[in-house]
């Protein structure tokens, strides 16, 4: 097939081809490890997927899900940001699993396609051009292009230095980070989240909480703290509540945004429009999150890391890859490695 080149887009859309985005999906690899299919095919410990559960996750939906869907599930359903269904099955889910400090309703929550897509409607929703996002380093190595693709502002990395970022001692950091700008698997314990309130309600600015792994914490031992979610943390007297936004995940390409924020819900929700959630993923997850025997059944498996032979380091470990840039870290210490890789 032959292509034109040549002036014909815009300056933005040149700014997006520039990007190349989707060049790491087009590159030829070959094909994924499968023991039957493609036994000396590659095997990729980058991409954050739990191969260990899919299986099981898949059974589920072909045998318990698939003969429930029912036929609005091919249709424009209930509108681009999740079915109601879908946004009772998750407020009730988040408020048995997460134990937030005030129940969470179904008109908090708002879907859209996926958490790369929910970055962007925040970044959209809640920047300026110009405005900066304030972030803690090392982070997820793709929140630049998820953030900024669209929106002209500025991503303001925090350096800790020997000051554990999971820590109260950290907000000092934050504090120089934000003046500057004017001018790992971890979790944050209770006094920490408060400590963050006080500071983003000090300073005016939005609290946004990527939960996604929430329910992927593994015991260790008795030093590693609990997880503890934001929305377990009250708000009274730290920060004004609308100013709070909590994110979690469902799978299945769907971004759950959770905000008393009114009027982000309703911006939110208007760019759902260009981020529909999938009906039939929206039946799909429905389904499970309400299926409680199987979710619960599901995640005690998938903590069975020592029944599995698996390992875990109680301490942390230094391997260098020699790059800083993937992660935004301060040292070339840190890398991101995937185990749940069926043999």
């Amino acid at each position: 097939m032959s292509s034109i080149t040549g002036t014909i887009l815009s300056a933005r859309g040149q700014k997006y081809a520039d990007l190349d985005l989707a060049a790491g999906y087009t590159k030829r690899r070959g094909d994924l490890y499968d023991k039957i299919e493609h036994p000396q095919g590659l095997i990729s410990l980058t991409n954050p997927e739990y191969f260990l559960m899919q299986d099981e996750m898949l059974d589920h939906i072909k045998t318990k899900i698939l003969p429930s869907i029912i036929i609005a599930s091919l249709t424009y359903y209930e509108g681009p940001f999740g079915s109601k269904r879908l946004r009772e099955a998750m407020a009730d889910f988040i408020n048995t699993n997460f134990a937030p400090s005030s129940e969470v309703a179904p008109e908090c929550i708002s879907f859209v396609s996926g958490v790369t897509a929910l970055n962007e409607v925040l970044a959209l929703s809640l920047t300026e051009d110009g405005v900066g996002l304030l972030l803690g380093s090392p982070i997820y190595g793709s929140i630049a292009p998820d953030l900024q693709t669209k929106s002209n502002y500025e991503l303001v990395y925090t350096s800790f230095g020997d000051v554990d970022q999971f820590s109260v001692q950290a907000i000092d950091r934050y504090e120089q980070a934000l003046r500057q700008a004017e001018s790992s698997g971890r979790r944050y314990s209770c006094e920490a989240l408060e400590a963050l309130m006080r500071f983003y309600n000090k300073h005016s600015i939005h609290l946004i909480s990527n939960e996604v792994y929430a329910l992927s914490v593994y015991y260790v031992d008795d030093t590693y703290l609990e997880f503890n979610s934001v929305l377990s943390t009250n708000p009274s007297g730290l920060i004004d509540p609308s100013s709070v936004h909590d994110l979690a995940a469902a799978g299945l390409r769907l971004g759950c945004l959770i905000s008393r924020n009114v009027d982000l819900i309703k911006a939110a929700r208007s760019l759902a429009r260009f981020h529909c959630a999938s009906p039939l993923s929206d039946a799909v997850a429905a389904l499970i999150l309400e299926d409680k025997r199987f979710y619960a059944s599901f995640l005690k498996r998938s903590y069975m890391l020592n029944a599995a032979g698996i390992p875990l380091s109680p301490n942390p470990i230094e391997m260098s890859t020699g790059q800083t840039e993937a992660y935004h870290d301060e040292l070339p210490s840190r890398f991101r490695l995937i185990f749940s890789v069926n043999r």
